[in-house]
């Protein structure tokens, strides 16, 4: 602890630096997920592409897996694998845009391919379809009856997720979605108290702890504030890499001085891992100054620490198909 303390940072630090490239793609990823439960709250940094995969046991109960995964080559973006998978009760579901496994219906633009079989006397021939079905190149022959086709019940709308700034608080680095205008990550400013950084650390817990440096909030009066602003766009959702140590690091995360999360223990345990918040119950849409604060926990004292390395904050757009 004393070798922590002696590091602490206190002030206000600006300078915010851009970064070339758009930030990493996002997908929530959960095993497991009893329909109906509480939803999936972790997400992974993605280099293929999400999806969602539901399956329904004998007794009717339906579970679902989120993740990041390759897609098969034979499969559209954004549908099923094909009706074999429906007889085992099981589907799953790949699409490209940000966070859009949380709801593939309602993220994924609607396919400009026609919804047709080529060969009907073939796919409509059950002695055929299965044998059709079960090969990639045999099946795009097949699409609508070995169920390739997206799904087009968007009623002439979908949404996309777009990061208006992925924020590392360490090296004050911001990148945003192309689509964003970067005013909003030249905006940030940042403020510490009792924050230890780590950086190029020498030990090394796990692949995650390895990967990222991070700043450490402390003590009970530790906290990161980010002022910013933004152009109007509506804040859907916040991303958190963090984690806590043993003794929970207890924090309380503010919006404007709305609660997110109250001594707050969801994190996991010298894990950095990402997390999401979803804030469309803040009703701040007429908002353009934003204060964003993430503090030790004011009600409880714990001596455990909460280390954090990265920060996005996200807005849904509405895409109008004509």
């Amino acid at each position: 602890m004393d070798g922590i303390s002696l590091l602490v940072l206190i002030g206000t630090l600006s300078g915010t630096v851009l970064a070339d490239t758009d930030p990493i793609l996002h997908c929530r990823s959960c095993k497991h997920v009893a329909d109906g439960a509480t939803p999936c709250v972790y997400v992974t940094e993605c280099t293929s592409e999400c999806y969602v995969s539901s399956s329904t046991s004998t007794s009717g109960v339906v579970t679902k897996d989120y993740g990041c995964a390759p897609r098969q080559t034979c499969l559209a973006p954004g549908t099923p694998i094909g009706r074999r998978q429906a007889k085992q009760a099981s589907k799953t579901t790949f699409c490209k845009h940000e966070m859009c496994n949380t709801d593939v219906s309602r993220f994924q633009e609607p396919s400009t391919e026609p919804c047709i079989d080529a060969s009907p006397s073939e796919c409509h021939d059950p002695t055929h379809l299965a044998t059709m079905c079960s090969d990639c190149e045999y099946a795009q022959y097949c699409r609508k009856s070995c169920g390739l086709c997206q799904d087009n019940g968007h009623n002439g709308v979908w949404y996309e997720n777009v990061v208006l700034f992925d924020y590392d608080p360490v090296h004050k680095t911001c990148r945003h979605s192309s689509s964003v205008d970067p005013s909003i990550c030249q905006s940030i400013t940042q403020q510490n108290h009792h924050v230890a950084p780590v950086m190029e650390n020498n030990t090394t817990l796990n692949h995650a702890h390895a990967k990222h440096d991070y700043l450490i909030l402390v003590y009970y009066e530790s906290f990161i504030n980010l002022h910013f602003r933004t152009n109007g766009e509506p804040i859907t959702n916040l991303q958190l890499s963090a984690c806590q140590t043993t003794g929970h690091g207890r924090v309380d995360i503010l919006l404007n001085n709305q609660p997110i999360q109250q001594s707050y223990t969801g994190t996991d345990v010298w894990n950095l891992r990402w997390q999401i918040h979803n804030l469309d119950s803040l009703h701040l849409n007429n908002t353009r100054e934003f204060d964003l604060k993430i503090q030790k926990d004011s009600a409880s004292h714990s001596y455990g620490h909460y280390w954090i390395s990265r920060i996005r904050v996200e807005s849904t757009i509405a895409h109008h198909v004509h």
